[in-house]
């Protein structure tokens, strides 16, 4: 969802300033009335009524350059998600995406383990 105008938030402060009720410049302006004590903090803090930049627009956008993300795994196979997650500053679950992505399969175990079964071995007897 698109930010206010900033058209929109001068009119609907200038009406609270107006005297005019918070609940009928809700109603007329068609916003919540949250909106307008978030838009009256945000004028007393900020001196204007800019909306906020700069934050992810859209959904996971996770990690784009694949080779250089290759690469990093190739150079640092000890790594654990969460440890490539805080490189790459997103979280686990986009890093095990991007692993499938590149056909890598996560480690399941930190250290190999030794199969608990020994194999049998065949008595041979000679006749």
């Amino acid at each position: 969802m698109q930010a206010y105008s900033l058209d929109l938030r001068k009119r609907v402060i200038k009406a609270v300033k107006s005297n005019m009720a918070k609940d009928k410049v809700a109603e007329v302006y068609e916003i919540t009335k949250q909106t307008i004590y978030n838009w009256l903090k945000l004028e007393k803090e900020q001196g204007n009524l800019k909306p906020k930049t700069g934050f992810q627009k859209g959904h996971s956008h996770g990690i784009k350059d694949l080779v250089a993300f290759r690469e990093f795994v190739d150079k640092h196979p000890d790594y654990t998600q969460e440890e490539m997650g805080e490189y790459f500053s997103v979280g686990s679950s986009t890093i095990s995406r991007t692993l499938i992505k590149i056909g890598y399969t996560r480690k399941k175990r930190a250290k190999p383990m030794r199969n608990a079964k020994k194999k049998s071995v065949k008595n041979i007897s000679k006749k």
